[in-house]
Order: structure tokens, then C-alpha cells, then sequence
């Protein structure tokens, strides 16, 4: 039997009658492995099917549509269900998931049902291929017309793991791209607009600064003529608008490093990070230990220690019967303390949390304020009682008191700090001056009286190698003092009040201050050494909500501060 091309309107008729979609049993036993459709003759369509039982019968198109019958199993196996149908568009029948093996090389074509659902209107065949450049799907028959263009095989891509693999991978990257690119625009939009505030303050900064000199600028022009000559009137105003532009220009840069420190502020000054509330009462004083230890005293007569990164207490102390004024660590690395009872205790740090009382120092007669050691083996101390005291350490390794300096002034001195291995000073509480000793002699040196404030009670900081900055609790700024020749030659009016002033590592002032807001505040001040001034440069307001008695640097990313709050604050 010779097989011949069916023309259009055959196949058309054909197709109209026979959708390979419904799937025909045999005639006889109703099991089908194979179906073909052929044109005999006079082109006219013909079946010719083979079951599985040998069944094998070639009889018309139309007479058998009239027999056959829908259902839904394998055409080779007549087992699997519908769900499981793949589609060989070469051989024209359908097969299941285990007879797809007898179907596989490239005479063949398959396609799965359930991803490739949808048949070709026009030859009634499942799709097998898209073609690129006219986004379609595309049969067995239709490709051939799509010749000149980009295919792809639809089967290919459905049964190749790699490609799938490659996709959900795309997918993943694809997705995480966009959740970056959503986390930059919201940085972004944050960005803006903060540029966007920052921008309206300096835009508004500079309308007033052009204001300013626009009306210096119409009132120089309203004197030219009585302060002038008519014949050098352009020359004098043009040096003049030249001279005002370079004012301007100068000013508005100033001003714009002033708004820089202010965008930075927050982010200069360290956060707070940790609060302890150890102490039940006023705190003091809070010292550094050599090996990074954190030490406090307070009105409850606590003595704490903290341990070193983690600041938690490691050891309290309970040794003296009032309020602790100071506490430091000697250089033997025994602690002193001083106290409202008296006295002066050496504390030796033991291991294991403990400790033990090496001395009580006695002999004074009010509250003692200060203790500092002055030279190897010997201390000085201040107090209430008009005295200043030296004590040196004997045979029996305990400290005596071998000399008393009684001030005459009306009030005592409460400070007193350490200039050199030659000198130290002494500040007083209510008689306004400063008084310079030599720590050989102890012979008075120089006293300076031109700081007439009356202080409740004051600090001081050697700023260089000859520069003394003092400051007070009334003193409204601070005081500048030559070493070497004893002067004062500077008052920098400054916060209300100071409560404290050290230098940190890289060289800034760290003060604790009152502002004239009534703010309780902690700031950093950059010390000028050839025009001998103190700039404030980063300032972190209400730190405490009271005064705060001291504030240390306890290395370069960490302050800590002590005050009447109860509560000593940590800065990271």
C-alpha cells in the first residue's frame, strides 16, 4: 500500500472528525497498542490498528468513528491513567511514563500532556516547539514554516534537569537581587532625606548671612558720598565689595564647618551603653586601675571595683564609717581612699575577691578631701581642717606623718594635683586662689589670687607641659594658667559650671558641665596650643539628670562617668 500526501481539504474533514485528543480502543477487544491513520486510493482516510491479542483489521474513517469508544489508558499498555500521558508526535499515539523508553532517539518527538496541554488548532498536534521571533507555540507540521527563525525545542527544556536547576537558581539570585535593591532604595530615600533637612538649615543659615551683608553692604553705600572723593569713589567701592565678597566667602565657610560639627554630633559622642547601680548613694569619684579595672566611692562608704570589658562588680568594700571622697591606686598598686570620717585607709587587693586594711592613716581633724602620692613612698593630703599633710613610709613599711601645713586663709583647700616630680598645686574652696609648692621643700612658690569666684568646690588638668586649666562649680568658664611663671593669662568664658576636666588619649578635654539650660551634660574640648583656647568640639546633653562628679576615658572607645544620681554610666 503506498502512502500519499492528504490534501488540505481531506485533512481539514479529517481532522473535523477524529481529534487525537480521545483516545479509541480496538473494535474487537477494545486494547490498543498502535493506531494509524492512511490515505489509500483515492486519497480517502483509512484505519489500520494492531492490539496487543493480534487483532489487525484496516477499515474506514468513518466507519470506524461510528464504533469506537472514549477512555483513558496507554494506547501501548492500555495500564497507566490520563494523568500520566505523554504524546510522540512522530508515531501519533499516546504512551505512559514506563513506554516512554521504546520512544526515546531522534526519530521521535515527545511531549508531555500535562505541561504541554494545548494542540495545534490547525493539524491537531501538540505543541513542540516556540518560536522565538513570532512568540508562539508551534506543532510537529507548523514548524516547518518557521524554518528561518529561532526554535526551541519544548521537550528538550521540560526534561532537562540542568536547565530547571539553572532557572530556580536564576529565580533565587533574581529574587535576592531584589531584596538588595529594595534595602539601597530604602537607604537611599533615607539618605535624601536627611540631605534634604541638613539642606534647608544651611539654605536658611545662608539666607540670613546674605541679608546681613546685603544691608552692610546698601549702608556703606549710603556713606560713600561724605566719606569719599567723587574721583576715587569706583575704585574705593569696588576694594570695598571685594573686601565684603571675602568676608562673606570666609563667613559662610565658617559656617558651614559649624553645621558639619553639628551633623556629626551624634555620631561623635560615644553612646551610652551600660549603667551600673551599685551604689545606693552620691557617687564621688571613679578611678582607673593599672590593669583596666574600674574603681568608685560613694556617700553609702562603698568602695566597688568592677572587672575589666565587662564592668560588672567584682568586689565592695566597706571599710570607712562616712561619705568617700576620693579614691586612686598608688603606685605599688595598694589603693587609698578618703573620707568624711577622718581618715585615709591603704587598701591591699588580694586575690580571690579579697583584700585587707595595710593602714589607717589618723590625724586629721575634719573631713579629708584628697590624698594623692607626690613622690615614691610619700603622700600628700588636704583637708577641711586647714591642713595639708605629708606622709612618708618608714623602716616598719607604714606611712607617717612628719610635716603640717597650716593655711591661714578663711576656708580650706579641697583640691590639689600633682605637676611634676618639683611641684604641685592647691586649689581652694572659698578664697579665690591658687597656690603653686615645691614638693621638696614644700615652700609656697607663687599664689595666684585674680580668680575671683567663689567655687562650692573645683577641678584642675595640666592641658600641655606648662599649661594649668582650672575650673568650678560658679566659675562660668575656665582659667588658663602658666606653670613656669605662675600667671594667669586666660579666662575662656565657658558652661556655668565644670565639674570635672581630664585629657583623654587623643588629646581632647573631657569635661562634665552644667549648661545654661540647667543640662547636666558631658563634652569634648579641642585645646589650641599656639592660640592657647578650648573649643568645643562634640557634646552630649542631659548624660545625667544630676551633677555629675567625675568622668574618665578608660581607653579610646570608652568614658565612663560618676554622678549624685546613684548611677555610674559607661560610653562606647
Amino acid at each position: 500500500m503506498t502512502e500519499k500526501n492528504p490534501s488540505s481539504n481531506d485533512k481539514e474533514n479529517t481532522k473535523n472528525k477524529f481529534n487525537l485528543n480521545d483516545i479509541p480502543r480496538c473494535l474487537k477487544c477494545s486494547l490498543i497498542c498502535s493506531i494509524k491513520l492512511d490515505y489509500v486510493g483515492n486519497l480517502e482516510p483509512r484505519i489500520i490498528y494492531e492490539c496487543e491479542k493480534g487483532h489487525s483489521e484496516n477499515v474506514s474513517l468513518e466507519e470506524y468513528m461510528k464504533n469506537y469508544n472514549k477512555f483513558s489508558l496507554c494506547s501501548n499498555c492500555c495500564k497507566s491513567k490520563k494523568e500520566d500521558y505523554f504524546y510522540c508526535s512522530v508515531c501519533k499515539v499516546f504512551i505512559c511514563l514506563s513506554c516512554i523508553k521504546n520512544h526515546k532517539g531522534e526519530s521521535h518527538s515527545i511531549s508531555d500532556i500535562k505541561r504541554y496541554d494545548s494542540l495545534c488548532i490547525k493539524d491537531n498536534n501538540l505543541f513542540s516547539f516556540y518560536c522565538i521571533e513570532c512568540r508562539k507555540n508551534l506543532c510537529i507540521y507548523c514548524q516547518k514554516n518557521h524554518r528561518t527563525h529561532e526554535l526551541i525545542n519544548l521537550s528538550e527544556i521540560y526534561y532537562s534537569n540542568n536547565s530547571k536547576l539553572r532557572l530556580k537558581e536564576e529565580i533565587k539570585n533574581i529574587e535576592k537581587k531584589i531584596e538588595e535593591l529594595d534595602k539601597i532604595e530604602e537607604n537611599i530615600k533615607c539618605e535624601i532625606k536627611k540631605l534634604k533637612e541638613s539642606t534647608k538649615l544651611e539654605i536658611q543659615c545662608l539666607n540670613i548671612l546674605i541679608k546681613t551683608y546685603e544691608y552692610e553692604e546698601n549702608k556703606r553705600n549710603l556713606n560713600y558720598n561724605v566719606i569719599l572723593n567723587l574721583k576715587n569713589f569706583d575704585k574705593v567701592f569696588r576694594a570695598n565689595k571685594i573686601q565684603l565678597y571675602e568676608r562673606l566667602y570666609n563667613d559662610s565657610s565658617k559656617l558651614l564647618n559649624i553645621l558639619k560639627n553639628c551633623k556629626n554630633f551624634n555620631s561623635s559622642f560615644p553612646n551610652n551603653s551600660k549603667i551600673l547601680t551599685n551604689h545606693t548613694s552620691c557617687i564621688n569619684h571613679i578611678s582607673k586601675l593599672s590593669d583596666g579595672r574600674l574603681i568608685s566611692c560613694a556617700d553609702d562608704y562603698l568602695i566597688n571595683i568592677y572587672k575589666k570589658n565587662t564592668y560588672d562588680l567584682e568586689l565592695s568594700i566597706k571599710e570607712h564609717t562616712h561619705n568617700i571622697y576620693y579614691i586612686s591606686e598608688l603606685k605599688d598598686g595598694r589603693i587609698i581612699s578618703c573620707s568624711r570620717d577622718k581618715t585615709i585607709k591603704i587598701i591591699k587587693l588580694l586575690d580571690d575577691n579579697k583584700y585587707q586594711i595595710d593602714q589607717t592613716l589618723l590625724g586629721h581633724s575634719n573631713y579629708v578631701y584628697k590624698a594623692i602620692e607626690i613622690k615614691k613612698n610619700e603622700l600628700i593630703s588636704i583637708s577641711y581642717d586647714k591642713t595639708m599633710k605629708l606622709w612618708k613610709l618608714n623602716q616598719e613599711q607604714k606611712f607617717q606623718n612628719i610635716l603640717t601645713i597650716f593655711f591661714q586663709d578663711r576656708n580650706s583647700y579641697c583640691n590639689i594635683l600633682k605637676i611634676s616630680e618639683n611641684e604641685f598645686v592647691t586649689s581652694s574652696c572659698s578664697d579665690y586662689c591658687i597656690k603653686f609648692w615645691n614638693s621638696n621643700n614644700f615652700l609656697n612658690l607663687a599664689t595666684i589670687n585674680e580668680i575671683s569666684i567663689e567655687w562650692t568646690y573645683n577641678t584642675m588638668c595640666v592641658l600641655d607641659n606648662n599649661i594649668l586649666c582650672v575650673g568650678g562649680s560658679e566659675s562660668k568658664g575656665f582659667y588658663l594658667i602658666n606653670i613656669s611663671l605662675h600667671q594667669l593669662i586666660k579666662n575662656i568664658i565657658g558652661p556655668k559650671k565644670i565639674y570635672s576636666i581630664t585629657k583623654c588619649i587623643d588629646g581632647l578635654v573631657l569635661c562634665s558641665i552644667l549648661d545654661e539650660n540647667g543640662c547636666y551634660n558631658i563634652a569634648k574640648y579641642e585645646y589650641d596650643f599656639e592660640k592657647k583656647n578650648l573649643t568645643k568640639k562634640v557634646e552630649m546633653k542631659n548624660a545625667h539628670n544630676k551633677v555629675i562628679n567625675s568622668c574618665i576615658e578608660l581607653n579610646r572607645k570608652t568614658i565612663a562617668s560618676s554622678s549624685e544620681d546613684s548611677t555610674i554610666k559607661l560610653w562606647e
